[in-house]
């Protein structure tokens, strides 16, 4: 995996590595608008690797990209490895409900403050209901207009 930009080193080099990759630990579902599902996708978009599994991640794979969550230990910290795989899953979570389910289930691994870890995993299952009614609504529409 070759991710673009870079993490940072140091505090010097900080602007480098986008914001948006702390996204998925700072921000609970419901609070993705367009604007902010817009900069992940851009966030990613400048991601590249010369892993097939990775490259299937980055383009918006949810299968591979939740596998990749899963495979994960709980990290001791947050780091720029972290942020990446969970950024590359949220950006897929948005749109499909077993995405949505293991980013809740990631982030119940991770080591982030109790009440703020429980309040994002949270709003991730409540939008993996939200997607599975809204498909199953979908696909019922789609069977009465045949």
């Amino acid at each position: 995996m070759t991710p673009k930009p870079r993490p940072p080193s140091n505090g010097a080099d900080k602007e480098d590595w986008p914001a948006v990759l702390s996204y998925w630990r700072t921000i609970a579902a419901e609070a993705f608008d367009d604007g902010r599902r817009a900069q992940v996708a851009e966030c990613i978009s400048r991601i590249s690797s010369t892993s097939p599994e990775w490259q299937a991640a980055i383009n918006g794979d949810a299968a591979v990209a939740a596998g990749l969550v899963l495979r994960l230990e709980p990290p001791p910290r947050i780091s720029g490895g972290v942020d990446l795989v969970m950024t590359i899953l949220l950006n897929t979570a948005f749109g499909d409900a077993g995405a949505a389910l293991v980013l809740a289930h990631g982030l119940r691994k991770m080591p982030l403050d109790p009440r703020l870890r429980a309040r994002l995993a949270t709003s991730w299952l409540v939008h993996n209901v939200w997607l599975k009614h809204r498909n199953r609504r979908s696909g019922a529409s789609n069977r009465g207009d045949q």
